[in-house]
């Protein structure tokens, strides 16, 4: 595979889906925040930027109230300078200069700030001084970066790694190439047998995250020229292509919920399961066809392949990842967002994810519950475990330890299935809930299965109301709340 072609493919398809959209419909006709100005960056790469485009793009931008604060400077200016550095369009100077930003104050806007401020060679010391706190204060010593101290995001970490790169390129401080380095290293650990990577944290598979992804492995690999991160970036690639449309267009969710019409959201509906109310998606798929587009140009045409490198397991103070012949299983201690969380693991085996994403959107109106993560829920509260919690892993068990009691739960990897050993201390009556995919049949009260996997209880499972995730409708089943002690078995067939 010559990943430079099939890169630059898919980003110029994207390229002309949204040239043909524009020209058909005079715009985007739905909501977007940066979308113009990506594909002012992305349509020029490809030379498809027609003068009735670039007319319709301006004036698309021109009457956006930028007085609002929630206008997204830092993004419009990023995508907007790298343009004028290709084209030296003086009609879009206006709309980048003076300099102007939101101050988001979460990592990847501060990052994105201060790589603006580079590319425009404005305040440069404060660019670098900015960049070099959020990182010293979110970058973990695994090369994680937390998108906020309980924000633990796997798409923001890509898109942090990505600024942090450039701002390394512009640079050189050697400060910037180590943290970009750490930070690729550790995502590399978390890309799965079938290539699907983005599966914790805010963002869950949203295209968005995988442009980022596919970006930063392919400048680590110009860097680094190892040959096992061509063979990520063909894993992630196949996953990525599968979720390609006739048209060239992606869905922002690669899930296979979301219709295929890029119509304006309705997040209370299923179809968008994954979707938050601020997700736009003529902001993603430009974005995704414009990192495309960044990631073939770090990479030459002569490599056609690389050394697929034997996983290993991993651990740290925030994830377990258990690697045997036949899975992997990941955790993610709870805390904070809760898409954060993965308290039963994330299972793949045999090229396809077996267990579900949990969590979801939290602080506006959504599809999404407490009852969504797979935690001790306390019907009389109506609140989860987690509820002030502060959680942790000793080798194999996972403590939560809430104001409403303490579970911990034990986990098992075996050579074909995983056992879990849940215990709850509360005074207060607690319901075991599981969350599987809808293909999961229920064969007796203490007995669950799908073509690849087994489910065994030691007490009966009771159906309850689905509830969604970023994978879209999911099945909950509960035990019986005056059981604390429960043992769940998933095996593998």
């Amino acid at each position: 595979m010559i990943f430079k072609n099939n890169l630059k493919l898919l980003s110029k398809n994207i390229g002309k889906f949204i040239a043909r959209w524009i020209e058909e419909k005079n715009g985007f006709q739905s909501r977007s925040f940066y979308g113009e100005s990506f594909s002012f960056s992305l349509l020029n790469a490809h030379e498809i930027l027609t003068p009735k485009i670039k007319k319709n793009l301006i004036n698309a931008i021109e009457i956006k109230d930028k007085s609002d604060p929630e206008y997204h400077w830092e993004f419009n200016n990023y995508a907007l300078l790298d343009y004028f550095k290709q084209s030296h369009d003086e009609h879009i100077k206006k709309f980048i200069h003076p300099l102007r930003f939101k101050h988001t104050a979460c990592t990847n806007w501060t990052l994105l700030r201060s790589c603006c401020r580079l590319k425009a060679e404005k305040d440069e010391k404060l660019a670098i001084a900015e960049a070099r706190r959020v990182l010293t204060l979110h970058q973990k010593p695994s090369g994680f970066i937390l998108d906020d101290k309980k924000v633990k995001s796997f798409q923001y970490h890509c898109f942090s790694a990505a600024m942090t790169l450039e701002i390394y390129e512009h640079t050189g401080d050697n400060y910037f190439k180590i943290s970009f380095l750490k930070a690729v290293n550790f995502i590399r650990k978390f890309i799965s047998h079938s290539g699907e990577t983005l599966y914790i944290g805010r963002g869950q598979n949203q295209s968005f995250g995988y442009g980022a992804l596919m970006y930063i492995l392919s400048a680590a690999y110009a860097l680094k020229k190892d040959p096992g991160i061509l063979a990520d970036i063909s894993n992630v690639l196949s996953f990525l292509s599968v979720f390609c449309r006739k048209d060239g267009s992606f869905p922002l969710m690669l899930n296979r919920v979301e219709p295929d019409l890029p119509i304006s959201p309705d997040v209370l509906h299923p179809n968008f399961a994954g979707w938050y109310p601020y997700n736009n998606y003529f902001d993603y798929l430009p974005f995704l066809g414009y990192f495309l587009n960044k990631a073939a140009d770090c990479i030459d045409g002569q490599h056609l392949s690389g050394i697929k490198e034997a996983q290993r397991s991993y651990r740290d103070k925030n994830f377990i990842k258990i690697e045997t012949k036949n899975y992997q299983g990941i955790l993610s201690k709870p805390g904070g967002y809760w898409t954060n969380d993965a308290p039963v693991p994330i299972i793949f085996h045999q090229g396809k994810r077996l267990t579900p994403c949990y969590g979801g959107e939290q602080f506006q109106k959504s599809i999404y519950q407490l009852k969504g993560i797979p935690l001790p829920y306390c019907n009389v509260l109506k609140k989860s475990i987690r509820w002030k919690a502060v959680s942790f892993f000793k080798k194999n068990t996972l403590w939560v330890i809430s104001p409403l009691g303490v579970m911990n739960r034990q986990f098992s990897f075996l050579t074909d299935r995983i056992e879990i050993r849940t215990a709850t201390h509360s005074i207060f009556p607690f319901q075991h809930l599981y969350l599987f995919h809808e293909q999961i049949r229920q064969i007796a009260p203490q007995h669950l299965e799908t073509d690849l996997l087994v489910i065994k209880s030691d007490t009966p499972l009771k159906k309850e109301e689905d509830q969604f995730s970023s994978d879209g409708r999911l099945k909950l089943f509960s035990a019986d709340q005056r059981r604390h002690n429960l043992t769940l078995e998933i095996k593998l067939r």
